[in-house]
């Protein structure tokens, strides 16, 4: 009986629930202690901030933005700087860009309420508000998504053969690229950016929330761009070029978010915990085991055997995996923010230290 017991007894301490709590402790420095929590002052026990509006809108709104700019900056390295066989890596970037950019703005109408409030934020301009600098960035990234992927379809042939078309083609894309490359790093890390402005202590106890969302925009489009281009037989070189490449973003988006949750703290809680009303269990599970570490894991095997990135379904596993990643990455965000804005506590804890 005691053999059966002891084995049993580990069994339980190491459920997923105890391992994400462990995790929890572990990365963000902090421990909960319910009695000194207590202890500290509150408002009546009332949450002091109001909770976030934003719902599956804004979430789906956050995804596709970091997929289109990451897209187009993908889309514009290779143009510039590959050699003649990434240009289908160009080609292909340019073109999703362009099909993830077009449910942004109804999104982020829905979001707002009525399309009239979309409206009104365009006849304001200003530097100091993340909100007017976010809806400036989809307009202005619109106009060299849109002119861009216009100039590669007509380049290849799918706009017809009409003199306009051949003018069009003639326009020098490179010399958009690069100011659309401007503008693709200020979309993808602007949503970033836009949560760290506001007093929900999740989201504004570090500064480094621009820089995940940019990385994570990356390492989403690197995964989609291979998805596509591993479908149509891609020459091994390029693919192999994105494979390096998708395991540096990966690496720099672990460390990244592992260096948000150590500064954030005590305020990490609602994003990493394992409380009813916390999200640990999905952080741990989806964002950085199965959307992170696994594919990186995958990306290394695949890199130090040498696999050849010809076999599809490897890749095409790694590409899904990723994509899933960042879309939890961005929904738990989210919905840990709601969490965080009822914990007066830490509201006040955040805003004292």
């Amino acid at each position: 009986m005691q053999q059966i017991r002891l084995p049993q007894a580990i069994v339980e301490r190491l459920t997923p629930t105890q391992i994400a709590e462990q995790l929890a402790t572990l990365t963000t420095g902090y421990t909960p202690d319910p009695e000194q929590e207590l202890r500290e002052s509150t408002y009546y026990d009332l949450p002091v901030l109001k909770a976030p509006v934003w719902h599956w809108e804004i979430i789906w709104y956050f995804f596709f933005g970091g997929l289109a700019a990451g897209c187009y900056l993908l889309a514009s390295i290779a143009a510039l700087f590959g050699s003649r066989e990434d240009r289908i890596v160009a080609r292909t970037g340019y073109y999703l860009s362009l099909l993830a950019l077009l449910p942004c703005p109804p999104l982020l109408i829905k979001d707002l309420g009525r399309p009239e409030r979309f409206l009104h934020m365009l006849r304001m301009f200003k530097v100091r508000s993340p909100m007017s600098m976010g809806v400036w960035a989809v307009m202005s990234f619109s106009f060299f998504s849109g002119l861009t992927t216009l100039i590669q379809a007509a380049r290849d042939g799918l706009l017809g053969h009409a003199r306009g078309v051949r003018w069009l083609a003639l326009l020098p894309q490179s010399w958009l690229a690069l100011p659309g490359s401007a503008v693709a790093l200020l979309l993808g890390s602007y949503t970033g950016v836009l949560l760290t402005a506001t007093s929900i202590p999740l989201w504004s106890r570090s500064k480094l929330l621009g820089g995940i969302f940019l990385t994570s925009a990356v390492s989403t489009s690197i995964a989609l761009i291979s998805f596509v281009l591993r479908l149509v037989r891609t020459p091994l070189g390029t693919l192999h070029k994105l494979e390096r490449l998708e395991w540096s973003v990966l690496l720099l988006e672990m460390l990244g978010l592992l260096a948000f949750l150590r500064a954030s703290g005590r305020a990490a809680r609602p994003l990493v915990g394992t409380a009813p009303t916390e999200h640990g269990t999905t952080f741990w599970r989806f964002v950085f085991g199965t959307g992170l570490a696994l594919p990186w894991l995958l990306q290394t095997l695949s890199l130090l055997t040498k696999r050849s990135p010809q076999r599809r379904f490897p890749g095409l596993l790694i590409s899904l995996l990723v994509l899933l990643g960042g879309y939890f990455l961005r929904r738990t965000m989210v919905e840990a923010g709601h969490t965080s804005s009822q914990d007066a506590r830490t509201t006040l804890w955040n805003a004292q230290s």
